[in-house]
């Protein structure tokens, strides 16, 4: 008898937690893929902190992005200096305020495709990307979401000990914790979607 009664307490207090239960990481992915497809081209401002154990102060950096489902991501500072990066899978383009333009590719820096693949996975929500580099926690509902993303064994996980974001129709929120007790928080806003990229833009990616 006193099992019974101990089931079911345990059962009616466990009831509200299972009704208030998160999304999926599969229905988030298909969310945001869904989303993609309607808008292909993302833009918005970001305000990037970022905290050294060498430093002080957090240093702070703002600009502008353009997600592009297709091509990859610019991402423009515009303060305290002026340098736009173009990520793609396979090269980092860096822009400087002369308009030079310097290109890195993997065999410069061996990484570089997992780490574009990550910025890139991140700034879209591409969570069914994250799945396969992270151990994906989902919680909130599908328009007010939360994921704690913890590195799965390998290089990835030398460098960063835990990702949390957060957002609703897009990425509102990341906060980045590294193994060495650095962190980088970023925040975006203004949000402005699109299905075609600007001329501007155009150029970036190297389409004439």
């Amino acid at each position: 008898m006193h099992r019974q009664m101990t089931a079911c307490v345990v059962m009616v207090l466990t009831l509200p937690f299972a009704a208030l239960a998160g999304p999926t990481t599969a229905e988030l992915a298909a969310r945001m893929a869904q989303r993609l497809e309607q808008a292909p081209v993302l833009r918005a401002e970001f305000i990037q902190e970022k905290r050294m154990a060498a430093f002080r102060k957090p240093l702070q950096t703002r600009g502008q992005l353009t997600v592009a489902r297709d091509r990859g991501v610019i991402w423009q500072i515009d303060a305290p200096l002026k340098v736009a990066y173009v990520l793609a899978d396979d090269r980092v383009v860096e822009i400087g305020e002369d308009e030079v333009a310097q290109v890195r590719t993997a065999r410069d820096i061996p990484g570089l495709a997992q780490v574009g693949t990550l910025f890139r996975a991140l700034l879209g929500a591409r969570i069914d990307i994250l799945a396969d580099l992270f151990a994906v926690t989902p919680e909130g509902t599908l328009d007010a979401w939360r994921l704690t993303l913890t590195p799965r064994p390998g290089p990835i996980a030398q460098a960063i000990r835990e990702i949390r974001m957060n957002g609703g129709r897009h990425v509102e929120h990341i906060r980045i914790e590294e193994t060495n007790g650095d962190s980088a928080t970023l925040v975006f806003r203004n949000f402005r979607e699109d299905r075609e990229l600007l001329p501007a833009e155009r150029v970036r990616f190297g389409l004439h």
